[in-house]
């Protein structure tokens, strides 16, 4: 479990089930007949892989619900996302953190394979315009 210490006190971060279906009730696609898909991991991580802070943000409040009233508000994540002295770490301790849960390793890694694979055929279409 992921700790973060925010206004002197230490808060537990847990990117289990419950973390993937808070995400998957708040972004979701919608079928013709109404039947609702989450999709809230596969829409949300590749904007925290890609550094975004509002993410970022979330996932910490997702995070800290099992913390029930002593869960920081959201402008307590606010305030510590912009004075984090090394933000780059809180991005990476985060993602290291969704890769080590069983309810999101799987698409973590799928996602990052994804976004590999986009870059490199990026890369070699901007290869071929050169020539």
């Amino acid at each position: 479990m992921m700790t973060l210490e925010m206004n002197g006190r230490v808060c537990e971060l847990n990117f289990g089930i419950g973390f993937v279906r808070a995400l998957d009730e708040k972004y979701y696609l919608e079928s013709g007949s109404g039947m609702r898909f989450g999709n809230g991991l596969e829409l949300k991580a590749p904007m925290l892989l890609t550094g975004d802070a509002l993410t970022l943000a979330e996932f910490i409040h997702m995070g800290t619900a099992k913390m029930g009233d002593k869960r920081p508000t959201l402008k307590e994540i606010d305030d510590f996302v912009d004075s984090a002295e090394d933000i780059k770490k809180v991005f990476s301790d985060v993602v290291d953190e969704l890769k080590k849960s069983n309810a999101c390793k799987i698409k973590m890694e799928n996602l990052e394979a994804e976004m590999q694979r986009a870059e490199e055929n990026l890369r070699a279409k901007a290869g071929k315009q050169k020539k």
